[in-house]
């Protein structure tokens, strides 16, 4: 072989070296795989009304990156934190996350109507930890006369049937509204129907979550804190029970909710192992005593006359 033709075929050689190396650079990010030949990572692939982003998770799930997502119309967003676990139906690390505009809007609950768009996220099946944030946008002149824009709450549909869900911040300013999923289904935004025929609403209970722990603490009167999750089931049972003791107790106690995954400072800080967990304080904010997992009302306040609650 010439010298010539050995020049030409190692010249070929590092154009294809070149040529691929700039694909997979300016491609998508690279699975990463063992030396065994298995894969350690895994492409997530987020389709937000059409665009496309891809991102890293490792074998068991665990997002390798954070994930700020909004469509082209910024009309709905989708927040996770790096180290979120994201699993599809079989305990896998989850590859795709499609949202897209549902067509056949199922029919809105009694009393309440949907506003703007309902979102079909799939697939089905998959699971975050910690839940992922869904922020969606809303037009207040879609509201009905003397609607106030802090009543409206997303909603989910599943099993044939919308189901509100707990935790929600209304941005007023930006028309906005964020909850936090820890599954894929529909979701929409829902605004009550006001109706001279309803019966008289009870008045409403109070935001425990909006209370912040220090300033209830500082307060010279005892707290009862519950930490928990508006995902966790036994927590959900907990809410209505607290709320009744807020209205109750609204004299002489406290009564706090904290979201564990708002509030990661405050859970490390009391050692929160377990979802729900209740702390008692006295009025100097002393930890009295400690209960995980559901409490009944009854067994509360047998805690709160041992400790001269009335």
């Amino acid at each position: 072989m010439t010298a010539l033709v050995k020049v030409k075929i190692w010249s070929s050689f590092l154009l294809i070296i070149l040529v691929g190396g700039m694909l997979c650079a300016c491609g998508s990010p690279a699975p990463e795989v063992t030396k065994e030949g298995e894969l350690s990572t895994y492409q997530l692939e987020i389709d937000l009304l059409g665009a496309k982003n891809t991102f890293l998770v490792d074998i068991q799930g665990r997002l390798k990156t954070n994930v700020e997502l909004s469509s082209a119309d910024g009309k709905i967003s989708l927040s996770l934190k790096e180290g979120t676990i994201v699993l599809d139906k079989d305990g896998g690390p989850l590859q795709t996350i499609h949202v897209a505009i549902d067509p056949n809007q199922p029919p809105p609950p009694e009393a309440a109507y949907i506003v703007g768009a309902v979102y079909d996220l799939t697939p089905q099946g998959a699971t975050f930890d910690p839940p992922l944030k869904l922020t969606i946008s809303y037009d207040p002149s879609e509201l009905s006369q003397g609607m106030r824009e802090g009543d409206i709450y997303i909603a989910c549909y599943e099993d044939n049937k919308w189901d509100k869900v707990l935790y929600k911040q209304v941005d007023t300013e930006n028309h906005k509204i964020t909850t936090q999923i820890d599954h894929l289904v529909r979701y929409a935004i829902l605004a009550p129907q006001k109706s001279t025929e309803l019966p008289p609403q009870p008045s409403p209970q109070p935001d425990l979550t909006s209370i912040p722990l220090g300033q209830a603490l500082s307060s010279g009167k005892p707290t009862l804190a519950e930490f928990g999750s508006s995902t966790c089931i036994p927590c959900k049972q907990m809410k209505p029970i607290l709320e009744e003791l807020a209205v109750e107790y609204k004299d002489s106690l406290n009564i706090v909710i904290v979201e564990i995954y708002e509030h990661k400072d405050l859970a490390n800080q009391y050692q929160i192992m377990a979802i729900p967990t209740q702390i008692l304080f006295d009025s100097s904010g002393q930890e009295i005593t400690k209960h995980i997992g559901f409490w009944s009302k009854a067994e509360i306040i047998a805690q709160l006359k041992e400790m001269g609650i009335k």
